[in-house]
């Protein structure tokens, strides 16, 4: 059976706040919507990898600040399932980028929070 339309719609709240920090340089707006123990992994530019603790990606979209005007991105809730839920995040130009982001979360206390964050990017600088 099919969750209700509105958790969709949380899930995909969180994703907007994610969407709207990142484009904003602005980590505060997301940080209420990760767990406090949230991990990232990723590759750069086809040849660095990054991963760790979720606040080194506060520290990214902190110190690069905020996007241009012609920042985008598509939100598409993949899968949700009692307590957990998968998001695509699709972004272009942040800051010369073009991002594909895994957001997966989970249903904490009644609320979602991203637990990991998982991205590739498209083409570089």
């Amino acid at each position: 059976m099919r969750d209700d339309i509105k958790e969709y719609n949380a899930v995909e709240n969180v994703a907007r706040k994610f969407c709207e920090a990142v484009k904003a340089g602005k980590s505060e707006i997301v940080k209420p919507y990760f767990y406090e123990k949230a991990c990232f992994f990723g590759q750069l530019n086809e040849e660095t990898y990054q991963s760790g603790p979720i606040e080194e990606f506060y520290k990214t979209i902190d110190t690069f600040g905020a996007c241009g005007d012609d920042y985008i991105s598509r939100i598409d809730v993949l899968m949700l399932e009692k307590t957990i839920a998968v998001v695509q995040v699709i972004e272009d130009n942040w800051h010369g980028y073009k991002f594909t982001d895994i957001l997966n979360l989970n249903k904490i206390n009644g609320e979602w929070k991203i637990v990991a964050k998982v991205y590739d990017t498209l083409s570089g600088k």
